[in-house]
C-alpha cells in the first residue's frame, strides 16, 4: 500500500485544520463536515488507485499536516506584514509601485511555500544532476546575455519580467550541496570530500561574483560552511579553507576581479567618516536614520532620512533603517526577536531531523537565513560592510521573496515529516 504524501491530499488535509475547533463550538455540524472532508477526499482516491489505500494516505497526510511547525510559518507571516508596513511608508513619499510588486511577490512567494511544503527533500537527491545542471545555465546566460541595472550584470529579462538566477542559486546549491554530503555519510573526515565539496561551490561562486554579487557569493560559502559542519566535516578543514579563501580574496584583488568599490564598502564600516560623501554615505545616513527613531521612533511615514530620500536603497538593502526610524528601537528589538525565535525553530527543526538529507537541507535554510539576517542588519547599523544582501520576507524584491519563502516551505515540509517539536 502507498502511503506517501500526495499535493491534494495534503491540501485537502490543510482544508480540516480546523477540526478540533470547530467539533467543540458546533459538535453536531461537525461530524457533518467530517463527513463531507471524507467524501471528497474518497471521491479524490477513485481516481488510480484503490479508496482505502487513498484514504489510509490522505490520513497520513493530516497527520503530517498537523505536525508542521505553524510557529514558523506565524513569524514568517508577522515578518511579512511588517516589511510590507515598512513598504508602504515608502510608497507615501511617491514610490508606490515596491508595495503593489511586494505583494504580488508574496502571493507568488506563496505558491512557491505549498509547493516547497509537499516536497520530500528525501527525493530531491534523485534530481540533484538536473538541479545542479539548471543552476549552471541559469547562471552562464547572466554572464553572457544578461540585463545590466546600476553596474552590474543580474538579471535575465524576458520582455517585462526581469528575475535574478544568483537568487535562486543559493537554494540550488543547498539541495545539491546537500545531497553531495549525503551520499558520502561516513567519509566526511576524508580531505577528498573536503575538495569535492569546495568544487561543487567553485564555479557558482565564481560566476555569482563576476556579475558582480559579492553579498550572494559569501551568502553561498555561509551554506556550505554550515552544511559541511553538520555533516561532520573536520574543523582543520574549515581553518584550511578560511586562510586559503583569504589569500585568493587578496589575489582576486590584484587582478581586478574583485572590484575597488567593493573594497571601498569593506574598509567605510571601519572608518566612514574617511570618505563622507562616497563609500562611507550609506553607513553614515544608515547610522542617522536608526540613531534618530530613538526609544518608539517618529511615527509611520514621517521617517525624514527615509522620506528625504537620503538612504540609498531603502526599499531593498536599507529596509530596516526604515523600520528603525519610524517604529525606533522597540520595533527593531521586536523584528530581531522574530528572526531569532524563527533561527532557533530552524535550529530545533534540523536538530530532530532523522534522515541526513533532510537534516543538511535543513541546515543550509537556516544558515542562509542566519547570515542574512546578521548581514543586513549588521550593515544597516554600521558594524558590517555593505554587501547587498537583502533581509529576508521583508526587503523588496520577488526573487529574493519567491525564494525565501520556497525554503520556508521546504524547511516546514521537514517538520511535518518528524516528530512536534516542543520549544
Amino acid at each position: 500500500m502507498d502511503s506517501n504524501p500526495g499535493p491534494v491530499s495534503i491540501i485537502l488535509a490543510l482544508l480540516g485544520i480546523g477540526e478540533r475547533v470547530h467539533k467543540r463550538v458546533y459538535p453536531r455540524a461537525h461530524y457533518t463536515v467530517k463527513a463531507g472532508r471524507t467524501l471528497a477526499i474518497g471521491l479524490y482516491c477513485g481516481v488510480n488507485r484503490p479508496v482505502g489505500a487513498k484514504l489510509n494516505a490522505a490520513t497520513t497526510d493530516f497527520r503530517l499536516v498537523r505536525r508542521a511547525d505553524w510557529v514558523i510559518l506565524i513569524l514568517v507571516s508577522v515578518l511579512l506584514g511588517i516589511g510590507l508596513v515598512g513598504l508602504r511608508s515608502i510608497a507615501l513619499s511617491g514610490a508606490p509601485s515596491y508595495f503593489n510588486r511586494q505583494i504580488l511577490w508574496a502571493l507568488i512567494g506563496l505558491c512557491a511555500l505549498l509547493v516547497g511544503l509537499i516536497i520530500d527533500c528525501e527525493r530531491l537527491g534523485r534530481y540533484v544532476g538536473v538541479i545542479y545542471g539548471v543552476n549552471l545555465c541559469l547562471l552562464l546566460i547572466v554572464a553572457i546575455a544578461g540585463n545590466e541595472a546600476k553596474g552590474a550584470v543580474r538579471w535575465i529579462g524576458v520582455g517585462s519580467f526581469r528575475f535574478q538566477p544568483s537568487e535562486f542559486s543559493k537554494l540550488f546549491i543547498i539541495v545539491s550541496l546537500a545531497s553531495l554530503f549525503n551520499r558520502r555519510a561516513g567519509t566526511t573526515q576524508h580531505a577528498a570530500v573536503f575538495l569535492r565539496s569546495l568544487g561543487h561551490i567553485a564555479l557558482p561562486v565564481l560566476l555569482v561574483l563576476k556579475q558582480p554579487d559579492l553579498g550572494t557569493a559569501v551568502s553561498i560559502i555561509a551554506v556550505w560552511v554550515g552544511i559541511s559542519f553538520i555533516a561532520g566535516l573536520p574543523l582543520r578543514y574549515h581553518i584550511i579553507f578560511a586562510v586559503a579563501a583569504l589569500g585568493l580574496f587578496l589575489i582576486a584583488w590584484r587582478i581586478g576581479f574583485i572590484h575597488d568599490y567593493q573594497i571601498a564598502r569593506l574598509t567605510a564600516c571601519v572608518n566612514p567618516d574617511a570618505d563622507p560623501r562616497g563609500a562611507g554615505y550609506q553607513i553614515r545616513q544608515a547610522r542617522i536614520a536608526v540613531g534618530s527613531g530613538q526609544l518608539l521612533g517618529k511615527g509611520f511615514g514621517r521617517g525624514t532620512q527615509a522620506h528625504g530620500r537620503f538612504i540609498p536603497e531603502r526599499q531593498t538593502d536599507f529596509l530596516f533603517t526604515v523600520l528603525a526610524e519610524e517604529g525606533g528601537f522597540v520595533l527593531c528589538f521586536g523584528v530581531i526577536a522574530l528572526y531569532v525565535w524563527l533561527l532557533l525553530r530552524g535550529w530545533a527543526i534540523v536538530g530532530a531531523s532523522r534522515e541526513p538529507m533532510s537534516r543538511y537541507v535543513a541546515t543550509g535554510i537556516v544558515s542562509m537565513f542566519s547570515f542574512h539576517m546578521a548581514v543586513n542588519i549588521g550593515m544597516t547599523i554600521g558594524l558590517l560592510p555593505v554587501t547587498g544582501v537583502p533581509l529576508p520576507f521583508m526587503s523588496y524584491g520577488g526573487s529574493s521573496m519567491i525564494v525565501s519563502l520556497a525554503a520556508v516551505g521546504l524547511l516546514v515540509g521537514i517538520s511535518m515529516r518528524h516528530e512536534r517539536l516542543v520549544f
